[in-house]
Parts: C-alpha cells; sequence; structure tokens
C-alpha cells in the first residue's frame, strides 16, 4: 500500500515539527548570546589598560559637555573620533540613576555588537543561502580573542559594525545595488567616526580590490562606490567640518597621524590571528584549499577574501602591537568558516568538537578548582598564589554568583552529553563551551580580577586630597592609563608641566622603592603617600607651599 506525502495528517505531522525545531534552536541561540553578551559588563572597575582611554573621554563628554573633541586626560591630540565614547556617554547618563558610569556605559556594547551580529547574519544569509546566519554568529562569539575585548570600553567595538555593514553592503550589491550603496555609505561612516581615517581607507581600498575579479568590472559597480563614497562623505562632513573650524591646528595634525609605521607588523598580526580567530580560521583555511577555484567566479569568496587581504596589509603598515587591532579579522573568517561546517567529514567535526570539550573543560576545571581554593584555602599552594595574585583579596562567598557559575557550567555538561555529534553541533558545542569559561570566570574570579585590576582605592584617596587644596596637579612617571583613571575617579586632568604652563601647587609622583623624588620636586612637601599591594611603584601627593 502507497502514502501520499502530501497527504493532509503527514503534512500536519511533520512540517510543525521542523518549524517548531528551528524556532527552539533560534530563541536558545537568542538566550546564548544575551547570556554571553551580558555577563561581565557590570559589577567592575574599569581596568587598565584597555578601558581606561574611553572611560576618560566619556567623562569629558558627561563634565564639560563636549562633543565635538573630548579628550582622555593622557591626550594631547585627537586620537579616534568621538562616536564611541560618546553613545557609551548616552547610556551613562540614561542608566546613572541605578548604574555607575562605567558600568551603564558599558551595556552601549550590547547595542553595538546586536546590530553587528545582525548585519553579519544578513550578509550570511545573502552570500550561503538561508539558515547559514545563526552559524556565523556561533562562530563569531566563539572567537578566542572576542572573549574579553567585547565586553570592555573600547571604540573597535564601533569600528567593527562600520566593517560588519560595509561587507554586507558588498554582498547585497548584486541584487539591491541602491540599497547597498546605502549600507555602504553609512558602515563606512560609521568605521571612520569611531576609528578614523584608516578603517574608511581599508573599506574602499577592499572595494577596488574586487574590480580583479570579472563580475565586478561593470559600470553599475562604479555607480555603486560614487553612491557610497558620496553618502560615506555627507556621514562624516558634520564632524570634520566642524573639527576643523574649532582647532584647525589640531585638525592638521590629526590628519598627520596616520601615517606608515617604522616598523612593519606582519609577522606579528599573523602570530596574533593564529590564536585569535579560533575556531575560525582553520575551518576558513580549509575551505579556501578546498574551493580555491572557485574564488574566481563566486562573491561569497572573494569578498571576505579581498577585505582580509587588504586588512592585513593595512594594518600591518599602519598599526601599532595591539591585540585590538586583530578584532575585524573575526568577521571575514566568520563568513569564509560558515561555508565549511556542512562540508567537513564527520572525522574532522568530531575531532574539532573533542579539541573544543577538551579545552574548555579544562579551563572550566582550573577556574572552580582555584574558586575553591581561595574559599578553603585548599590546596595551600594555589591558595597562595591565587592570594597574591588578586592583590590579598579576602574572598567572599557570593550565593547568586555561585549558582550562576554552577548552572552555566552543569549546562554545558549536558550539552556535550546529550547533543548528537554534528558538523553544526560541534561549532554549538564550541560558542557553548567558551560561554561557560566567560561566565565561570567573570561570576568566580570577577573579586579577584577586579582587586587586582583596581584603581578605585588608591585614587579616591587622593582625589581627598585634592579637594582639600587644589583642583591643578602635575603629573610625572605616571603612564597614560594611570592618568586617565585619576582623571576618572578624581575629575581632575592631570598637566604634564613641560607640555602645558600651568601654575599647579600640587604634584602626584610615581616612584619605585630604588629612586629618588625627581630634581624639579625636591622642595616640594610630601602630603600624601599610597601604593596598591600588587604594584611595585607606589604613589607621592606633593605641594609646594610647604617648606616655601
Amino acid at each position: 500500500m502507497k502514502f501520499n506525502l502530501e497527504h493532509d495528517w503527514q503534512g500536519n505531522m511533520s512540517t510543525p515539527r521542523k518549524k517548531l525545531g528551528e524556532k527552539t534552536k533560534l530563541h536558545l541561540f537568542f538566550i546564548l548570546l544575551v547570556i554571553f553578551l551580558c555577563t561581565g559588563l557590570i559589577g567592575h572597575e574599569p581596568w587598565r589598560p584597555l578601558e581606561s582611554t574611553s572611560i576618560s573621554i566619556i567623562l569629558d563628554i558627561i563634565q564639560n559637555n563636549l562633543i565635538i573633541l573630548p579628550m582622555a586626560a593622557s591626550e594631547h591630540i585627537i586620537i579616534n573620533p568621538p562616536l564611541y565614547p560618546y553613545v557609551a556617554a548616552a547610556f551613562g547618563k540614561i542608566f546613572s540613576p541605578i548604574l555607575s558610569l562605567h558600568d551603564a556605559a558599558r551595556l552601549s556594547n550590547i547595542f553595538w555588537i546586536s546590530l553587528i551580529l545582525i548585519s553579519l547574519g544578513l550578509m550570511t544569509r545573502e552570500l550561503w543561502g538561508q539558515g547559514f546566519g545563526r552559524q556565523a554568529g556561533l562562530i563569531f562569539i566563539g572567537s578566542v580573542g572576542l572573549i574579553l575585548n567585547i565586553h570592555s570600553l573600547i571604540p573597535e567595538i564601533a569600528t567593527l559594525l562600520g566593517y560588519t555593514m560595509s561587507l554586507y553592503a558588498l554582498s547585497l550589491y548584486f541584487r539591491r545595488p541602491f540599497r547597498a550603496s546605502l549600507v555602504l555609505g553609512f558602515g563606512s561612516g560609521i568605521a571612520f567616526l569611531s576609528g578614523g581615517i584608516a578603517p574608511i581607507v581599508i573599506i574602499f581600498l577592499s572595494s577596488l580590490f574586487l574590480l580583479i575579479f570579472n563580475n565586478w568590472r561593470n559600470r553599475r559597480y562604479f555607480i555603486f562606490l560614487g553612491i557610497s563614497i558620496t553618502i560615506a562623505s555627507l556621514v562624516v562632513a558634520p564632524w570634520v567640518y566642524s573639527f576643523h573650524y574649532l582647532e584647525p591646528e589640531l585638525f592638521i595634525s590629526w590628519l598627520t597621524t596616520i601615517q606608515t609605521s617604522s616598523k612593519l607588523l606582519f609577522n606579528y598580526h599573523f602570530q596574533g590571528i593564529l590564536w585569535f580567530t579560533w575556531p575560525a580560521l582553520p575551518l576558513a583555511i580549509w575551505l579556501i584549499f578546498r574551493d580555491y577555484k572557485l574564488i574566481l567566479s563566486q562573491r561569497k569568496l572573494q569578498i571576505p577574501i579581498a577585505f582580509l587581504l587588504v586588512l592585513f596589509i593595512g594594518v600591518s603598515i599602519t598599526g601599532n602591537p595591539n591585540q585590538t587591532n586583530l578584532i575585524p579579522f573575526t568577521i571575514p573568517l566568520s563568513i569564509i568558516a560558515v561555508g565549511a561546517i556542512d562540508k567537513l567529514n564527520r572525522s574532522t567535526a568530531s575531532a574539532l568538537n573533542w579539541f573544543g570539550i577538551l579545552i574548555f573543560g579544562c579551563i572550566g576545571f582550573l577556574i572552580w578548582l582555584g574558586w575553591f581554593a581561595m574559599m578553603s584555602e585548599m590546596p595551600e599552594k594555589i591558595y597562595e598564589r591565587m592570594f597574591y595574585s588578586s592583590a590579598n583579596y579576602i574572598a567572599e562567598f557570593k550565593l547568586f554568583s555561585f549558582l550562576f557559575a554552577l548552572v552555566i557550567t552543569l549546562l554545558w555538561i549536558t550539552s556535550i552529553i546529550k547533543f548528537k555529534i554534528t558538523n553544526r553541533s560541534a561549532i554549538t558545542n564550541w560558542a557553548l563551551g567558551i560561554t561557560m569559561v566567560w561566565v565561570t570566570l567573570i561570576t568566580l574570579w570577577g573579586p579577584f580580577i577586579d582587586n587586582r585590576k583596581n584603581y578605585k582605592l588608591i585614587f579616591t584617596d587622593v582625589k581627598q586630597q585634592l579637594i582639600k587644596t587644589s583642583s591643578c596637579v602635575y603629573v610625572n612617571n605616571l603612564s597614560d592609563s594611570q592618568i586617565n583613571l585619576l582623571h576618572y575617579y578624581t575629575g581632575i586632568k592631570g598637566t604634564n608641566p613641560n607640555l602645558e604652563n600651568k601654575d599647579c601647587r600640587l604634584a602626584l609622583v610615581s616612584l619605585t622603592e630604588e629612586k629618588n623624588i625627581p630634581a624639579e620636586y625636591k622642595l616640594w612637601g610630601e602630603i600624601w603617600k599610597g601604593r596598591r599591594l600588587i604594584d611595585k611603584n607606589y604613589f607621592i601627593l606633593l605641594t609646594k607651599e610647604i617648606n616655601l
């Protein structure tokens, strides 16, 4: 007896199950994103050196209502345009009644990362078809190097959105050229207003690089680029004009900051990519070697590869040795890696899955072991090492943090036991593993890390002395990040006497035990002295008025 597969009961039984499964997967994906993105955004002080510059600029915006030219305390010229700190300051204002400024400002990262994931999903669907967007998102958040960076106050997060929108525009060009030109114009404008000149140059050089392929060499593509450049010019023109009008000399200095580095950093960035972009990198390399013949004909490979090459050369020539330069590499590699998932053989996918389980399982075990040692003082050697590394932090049991970390760990263990190993589940398990590591690290070790990196106590103590005496202070031998955090906690920008002609009556000097007070401050009197337990340097606050 033959059954008609189009019969009503067959359709009613099978179709809803499939749709329910996809919806459930999508809902679980959103839950995973919320847990991963929101964990670690609040509950700790600004960490140096990663967040010190941005938090100083954000305070400058709020304190002085500066929109066009806000600067960190350590800066004397504009490094990056102020789009990212301006949005972060807006979040700080909105959530100031319930959160401290740095915690509220970090919430802006949810805004940026959400837009990045939307752009990435749309781009992946445009290039690879329906059903690949979620996989691209999982590969992206699973990138090892992003785990701390996307939870920190850094302008590269907004620049990454500009890059992602621009790549999405190139993928959309063949189907919707005018809409794509709008997206490219606004995307490159965002990249400029958050990252400066270099990102917008990289975007348009990547667009021109595509002309080496026959399918991009046509009149319509040049019209598309012309419209995009016009829109980008309109987006960036108000800030550029205002900057030049207010500070013409500073504007010229800013233009000259983009120049070829004296030391090429090809090796540095190559080595960084090898660990920063896992698991996307091995998947992308495997697909490129497998389907290299398709590069000449398929834009799904042409767009990310062209951007990768231009980006690698650009940051290696003009960039500094900073891991934040590696952040944009995650997007093109994630796009390429998506195409490799379903093409892997079962043994390769299984090997990737077990590699992730072993790595994240080992890291998770060490995190729990370190937390247990801090709570119980056993094993003694681990406790002593943790206690010293955390700057003598006295551990306290926090029930909610413990339960949250325990639940996430158990869910990860359940997922690797219950889930059937498939190509796509290997990527899902990787994203779950990195989420588990991040959540347990922040909830269990967060107070230890914060105590080590925290400058709040030392600079709040300095603030009490400054309030009594003066709102002007010289700084000597302080790093840029220390100057910026001094500004954040005291509201006072430290002054360099060699660069600015200010008659300050106070000076904050950082010294080691082996060094003496600088000669220019020999006749000044000491009114305060302090240090952090973890640092070799100590701070001395001096005043002119004593010993005169």
